[in-house]
């Protein structure tokens, strides 16, 4: 499948391209330039013009994250319908992390499941790590301490969820949310230290 390169420049112009080797050559050692491909043009449009094209349904964005010196993550997750949130929720792991801010995207994953599960209804958990839906599909097999967690939490509650990977960091005001959930949750966890 083609892929559409849209490129915004610090000067407010911008561009499309129908290749990555003509985008390259625009963004190479420019300041201040932001670009992103995608599948579709009107998506491409819709980002240039700084519109949100709202995916119908039920979606949880999820997000975790992780700064030396504290020695936990934390996590976030945010529900929207049609395009408004419903609901959302942020707080940093019961123990120190042990795989950095993975810790805080599986935690994320794991209370967006139980608010899926609570309210009885299906939807997309929009993740940026692949392990959220990875782990919880069977594709990757749970090697690690942080996995085997995650999938005995969610074993019960994964039924009520759907996978969709989305790019962190791209511009995506509800991605970006459960982002900046995720990084004030450590106002929190300032005086939490480990045991």
């Amino acid at each position: 499948m083609a892929k559409i390169y849209a490129v915004k420049f610090a000067d407010e112009s911008h561009k499309m391209f129908d290749n990555w080797t003509d985008c390259e050559k625009a963004v190479k050692n420019k300041v201040g330039v932001k670009y992103k491909s995608f599948a579709k043009l009107e998506d491409a449009k819709a980002w240039i013009s700084g519109k949100t094209i709202e995916k119908p349904g039920l979606r949880v964005y999820v997000d975790g994250s992780f700064m030396p010196p504290n020695k936990f993550a934390t996590w976030s997750w945010v529900a929207v319908e049609d395009g408004v949130e419903i609901a959302s929720d942020f707080g940093t792991t019961p123990e120190p992390a042990l795989s950095r801010n993975i810790d805080g995207e599986v935690f994320a994953a794991w209370h967006a499941m139980e608010f899926l599960a609570k309210i009885k209804r299906k939807g997309t958990i929009c993740h940026d790590y692949q392990g959220i839906a990875s782990w919880a599909t069977g594709e990757w097999k749970a090697n690690s301490a942080v996995a085997t967690v995650y999938l005995s939490r969610i074993s019960e509650i994964k039924i009520w969820a759907n996978f969709e990977k989305v790019s962190g960091h791209s511009g995506d005001k509800w991605n970006d949310l459960a982002d900046s959930l995720a990084k004030k949750a450590f106002k929190n966890a300032k005086n939490k230290t480990a045991k």
